[in-house]
């Protein structure tokens, strides 16, 4: 047993749809949030960048006793996780990544879909995915710009939003694939309008269960699984600690009491 918390952390807000799901699935586990909205978006920084950014949240999450750290960002993952377990290599770390190989095992049409940021979808890293687990299948790699920010500013259901989506989806509308990739922590958060958008011949897969699952497993074989009867949830942020606690809290639908600005530096 090991009732310190999980530490996740993300860009911004988008990384709460997989503490949203460790939550679900492990609801005595404690967990330190911190979004790094001071920083976003991460999908338009230079490795060195997020190497340096995400080794400070690293560390100011195991200051506070964090037993395990969820990177609950596919581009910090991408860019950054390999660095992380190096830098600190007795801390277990779950990163996550875009879900190539269930794509590639789930589509009838042979062609799939990925949306993500602009860094994720160009990076050697996403290359490499495609390469090992749909190198027989046609690949529709969207970078979708602005949209990590809108969700970030709280708006899920603005007529820019929808605008925006409209035409990120648009190449996925026009091609044949009935499989699409949610590439990114923030995008959850819109599956139903995407869903909506692409209409029912379209499946969406994103990887919060999977790396709730994750963390699970890893738990259980460290021997670490909490048994909390009032599990504690904090959250941090490097950005305005007003603005993050409203959009956390519409988009989690939940009161999110407090967060706690931090600077990291």
């Amino acid at each position: 047993m090991d009732n310190r918390p999980i530490g996740v952390f993300d860009s911004g807000v988008g990384g709460l749809s997989i503490w949203r799901a460790i939550r679900k699935l492990l609801p005595q586990e404690s967990m330190d949030f911190l979004a790094d909205s001071g920083h976003v978006p991460y999908g338009e920084k230079m490795t060195a960048q997020l190497h340096e950014l995400t080794s400070h949240i690293a560390r100011f999450l195991l200051d506070h006793e964090a037993k395990m750290i969820v990177v609950a960002c596919n581009t910090a993952t991408v860019h950054s996780i390999a660095h992380l377990r190096e830098k600190f290599p007795h801390v277990p770390f779950v990163g996550v990544v875009p879900v190539v190989k269930t794509l590639s095992s789930r589509t009838k049409t042979g062609t799939i879909a990925v949306l993500s940021t602009p860094a994720t979808s160009k990076s050697p890293y996403l290359a490499g995915l495609f390469q090992q687990f749909a190198p027989d299948k046609h690949v529709v790699n969207v970078g979708c710009e602005g949209l990590e920010n809108a969700i970030e500013s709280g708006q899920v259901r603005t007529r820019s939003t929808t605008a925006l989506l409209e035409r990120h989806l648009a190449p996925v509308k026009s091609s044949n694939a009935d499989v699409v990739g949610l590439g990114c922590t923030h995008y959850p958060f819109l599956r139903s309008r995407i869903k909506s958008l692409l209409g029912p011949g379209v499946t969406l897969y994103d990887p919060s269960r999977p790396v709730a699952r994750r963390v699970r497993q890893l738990l259980v074989a460290n021997g670490a699984l909490a048994e909390n009867t009032h599990p504690e949830f904090r959250f941090y942020t490097t950005g305005d600690a007003g603005i993050v606690r409203m959009v956390a809290s519409k988009l989690l639908r939940i009161p999110v009491s407090h967060v706690e600005h931090v600077d990291l530096r």
